[in-house]
């Protein structure tokens, strides 16, 4: 009688987990109304740094204002405009819960004892919980290969067309179309703005501040302060091409020299127990079949 009660509870507990998680993971990727407003909304919301948002009160009670800021910049860095922190942290209640789901279920179905019920709620409820911050670092970190890739052949574009006689307006428009990605998200965000009437150089700070990529974030400056002092913009966009393109080759000397290092567990847990059962198997099959 015991155990159908219990059963009939854990039942109850695991619908109501997986109805909250539904929930919450609904409510977090509602989009936002600036991003289907028009096109003056749009420019609010394509600025994270400044924008108010009401549902942010109750996190503010529970996340610190620097943590909060840091977190709006993460989301900016990975190209999340319409993601608001309080979204964010209705997908980490939405992933608890489906965690803690997952736990109940794999105990029920595979029969475990009773004490493992306790660790393993806890362990995929927090595994669940960090599950948007594992996918929000890989969004940032593909978002900045994506910028490392695509900047030298844009400053090289851009720097030939500021030589064949064009502004740097129509420069930067004539290079962002044959530049896919996020850089040319970015920029014809920027050429967007600007066409509203927000000034290019603020325009251009802005996206430094949202990619957070040292290289764009430089690349831009000098552009600005180039064109305002009257320098050579042409021979300067051709520079930092060189220099993201040495930065680029550099990276990828880096991650070719990480490989051995990351190549030791693969070894140890798969190619060598097979090497040493080749080596040794047939002399242990041969030792035993002659001494019974």
């Amino acid at each position: 009688m015991a155990g159908a009660l219990f059963g009939s509870l854990l039942g109850y507990l695991i619908a109501m987990l997986s109805g909250l998680s539904a929930f919450f993971l609904t409510l977090s990727i509602v989009p936002t109304k600036s991003a289907l407003s028009d096109q003056l909304e749009e420019l609010k919301a394509r600025d994270p740094f400044k924008r108010n948002d009401e549902r942010l009160a109750l996190i503010e009670h529970v996340v610190s204002g620097d943590r909060r800021a840091a977190l709006v910049r993460r989301l900016a860095e990975a190209g999340w405009y319409t993601t608001t922190p309080a979204k964010f942290g209705l997908r980490i209640i939405a992933g608890t819960c489906f965690g803690a789901v997952l736990a109940l279920v794999s105990w029920k179905y595979f029969d475990l004892a009773g004490g493992f019920l306790f660790p393993m709620v806890v362990g995929f409820a927090f595994l669940g919980g960090y599950s948007p911050f594992f996918t929000l670092n890989r969004a940032v970190e593909g978002r900045k290969k994506g910028i490392q890739k695509a900047l030298p052949e844009f400053l090289d574009m851009v720097s030939s067309t500021v030589q064949a006689g064009l502004a740097l307006n129509s420069a930067l428009g004539y290079a962002v179309e044959a530049v896919p990605g996020p850089l040319g998200d970015e920029i014809r965000e920027a050429l967007s703005e600007i066409r509203l009437g927000r000034a290019r150089a603020d325009a251009l700070r802005a996206v430094g501040e949202r990619t957070n990529h040292p290289a764009l974030r430089n690349a831009l400056r000098v552009m600005t302060q180039a064109e305002r002092l009257g320098a050579n913009i042409a021979k300067m966009l051709t520079d930092l091409a060189n220099d993201a393109r040495h930065q680029r080759l550099m990276l990828v000397e880096e991650m070719a020299a990480k490989l051995p290092v990351k190549m030791v567990f693969p070894m140890v847990f798969f190619m060598i127990p097979a090497i040493v059962t080749i080596i040794f198997g047939a002399v242990a099959a041969n030792y035993f079949s002659q001494h019974p």
